[in-house]
């Protein structure tokens, strides 16, 4: 069963500045919570870059964004590949990705264009264990995530992975479905990674050959 993680919670106990008393009150509420969307400090697959950056601003991160395609770009862009055309840059007044900091956190998300702004494809958090055993972080995830459908706790090892859809959960990347994962690695940090899956994409790439196909994009000088 999944629940949800919120922004102050969620990420203040897996590192150092983290409040014990706020933690246990935020796991008791998200008991009320079951089956909502994962996050990663507060944001979701499919929210907007606006969105996701009043998200993080109401909470203390530091932000800058990589300018990429909007969805106009990518559909003309599409339609001159099926030309065998294949322009040198297509404007950039979109979002491809955001990086935020806050003290030793780092966040990382990645968009993809669509029609009414860019979503969130793919979150990627990254913070020291703060002294943290491999079991005290899996305890902690747990609280947040529910039990995982795969996970290895052992000496300095914390892998786990939370899977949606009813996928069998070996790892998130390639399953269909929404997937997060977490896992500490030989340096000592904490990785957080939450992907959107390949049906998500699939369907995002089958909208924009429709656009192409409906005369969706402005008509190319090429």
């Amino acid at each position: 069963m999944m629940t949800k993680i919120t922004a102050t919670a969620a990420l203040a106990l897996l590192t150092a500045c983290g409040s014990a008393s706020v933690a246990e009150q935020e796991a008791a509420a998200q008991t009320k919570t079951a089956a909502a969307p994962l996050t990663i400090a507060g944001i979701r697959i499919g929210m907007t870059a606006p969105e996701v950056q009043a998200t993080l601003a109401r909470t203390g991160w530091k932000v800058e964004t990589s300018a990429g395609e909007d969805w106009a770009a990518t559909v003309d862009h599409e339609a001159k590949r099926q030309r065998g055309v294949f322009p040198i840059e297509e404007p950039k007044q979109g979002v491809a990705v955001l990086n935020a900091t806050k003290g030793d956190e780092s966040l990382t998300v990645e968009f993809q264009p669509v029609p009414n702004g860019d979503a969130v494809k793919l979150v990627r958090y990254v913070a020291p264990a703060a002294g943290r055993t491999p079991e005290q972080i899996a305890a902690e995830m747990v609280k947040r995530y529910g039990k995982p459908e795969t996970s290895q706790v052992a000496a300095s090892i914390y892998e786990a992975n939370w899977c949606t859809g009813g996928d069998r959960c070996r790892q998130i990347w390639g399953n269909p479905h929404q997937g997060l994962a977490a896992k500490l690695d030989v340096y000592g940090k904490l990785n957080i990674s939450l992907s959107q899956g390949v049906a998500a994409e699939r369907a995002w790439q089958n909208a924009v050959s429709r656009a192409v196909g409906g005369g969706t994009a402005g008509k190319s000088s090429f």
